[in-house]
């Protein structure tokens, strides 16, 4: 695993997966997780953008399709997601 420990992540794209993540602050990055192992403690972030990938955006639909999440509000102009039947 890549182990990050006090680093600023700042406009970037980072991927969690097999990653550790100790007292890190991410500032407008675009965070991406499949699903895979990943390890955080003591995060912060802001302005952040969360990107589901494989296993954990099937496990995000349904969660949507259950209504245990609420799926992110359209933007103006887009069509809807689709959703779990």
């Amino acid at each position: 695993m890549n182990r990050h420990e006090n680093k600023v992540f700042e406009s970037q794209h980072v991927i969690l997966d097999d990653g550790v993540f100790v007292n890190c602050t991410f500032k407008n990055c675009s965070l991406e997780y499949s699903g895979g192992d990943v390890y955080v403690q003591n995060c912060q972030g802001e302005g952040c953008q969360l990107i589901w990938r494989g296993a954990a955006q099937r496990t995000v639909q349904l969660l949507q399709g259950l209504g245990l999440m609420v799926p992110p509000p359209v933007p103006p102009g887009s069509e809807p997601p689709s959703r779990v039947q």
